[in-house]
């Protein structure tokens, strides 16, 4: 690398152009990226400082759900409203083959409706409780692989039109 003043020497600034004034010093963490170090003092205090997100992955012991009690309401709910939210509507399929009034029609509808968009959100849920299961304590490693990736971008899709289905439907519901 370049010759630097002493100064420039372990200053968390790559001056050589090729990390050797940063390689061998202790007071700071280096970014898996290899380009970025953060001071000690960065490291695991809960805020990103690493693009990468390596500075709170190696010490943090998060899952996707923390808590027991809504790891257990996850999984509970979550079955429940599918199981039930999906005989409900098979059920009100079959009902509205006999319905004789455009009025119990438009509700047998609408409660459909609600009970689809509520088995969405019931499949959002499991399927969190099951991500959380497969992480484990690896969660914090595969956190920015989790975020970015095309499951968690299509569990945010199915929770969200879910839960407006279900809403839109209860406020239709509710006006007629």
């Amino acid at each position: 690398g370049n010759c630097v003043p002493y100064s420039q020497v372990c200053n968390l600034v790559d001056d050589c152009g090729d990390g050797t004034d940063e390689d061998s010093c202790n007071n700071h963490f280096v970014c898996n990226d290899k380009r970025s170090y953060i001071p000690l003092s960065s490291l695991c205090d809960e805020n990103y400082d690493c693009l990468d997100l390596s500075d709170e992955t190696s010490c943090c012991q998060r899952q996707l759900i923390n808590d027991v009690s809504l790891k257990l309401s996850s999984w509970f709910i979550g079955t429940l409203s599918i199981i039930l939210n999906g005989i409900i509507s098979v059920r009100n399929l079959y009902i509205m083959k006999s319905v004789k009034t455009f009025s119990a029609l438009t509700d047998k509808v609408l409660i459909t409706l609600i009970s689809t968009g509520d088995w969405l959100v019931g499949i959002y849920l499991f399927s969190l409780a099951s991500i959380d299961v497969y992480f484990g304590n690896t969660f914090c490693s595969e956190q920015f692989d989790w975020l970015v990736s095309s499951h968690c971008s299509v569990l945010g899709v199915v929770s969200t039109v879910g839960s407006q289905i279900s809403l839109f439907s209860m406020t239709i519901l509710s006006v007629t």
